[in-house]
């Protein structure tokens, strides 16, 4: 009666709980790991996806700055008061000064 067909000694306990701890460990070092992929990954979605889309209002100002800035335009015929681009008001300035 003394084979039965059944272990008669205990598991070795520390390598088991070695491995135990190192599996744990292991785990949740990939979870974090993949948490911060994720967090980068979808913070770059999102700024894609923001930066993607472009504003009426904004297109609307950039528009109407270019018209304002770069082009001639009568403002007041009576007073002789005319719009010109920057840059010739600047060349302007520039020659004025020597």
């Amino acid at each position: 009666m003394d084979n039965l067909g059944y272990e008669k000694k205990d598991i070795p306990v520390k390598p088991v709980l070695i491995g135990g701890v190192i599996f744990i460990i292991t785990v949740l070092g990939t979870i974090y790991m993949l948490y911060e992929y994720y967090i980068r990954v979808l913070d770059d979605t999102t700024y894609e996806f923001k930066l993607s889309k472009r504003s009426e209002k904004l297109e609307d100002l950039r528009k109407f700055e270019e018209d304002n800035l770069n082009s001639y335009k009568v403002k007041d015929g009576e007073d002789n008061t005319y719009q010109i681009p920057i840059e010739r008001s600047k060349e302007i300035l520039i020659n004025d000064k020597k």
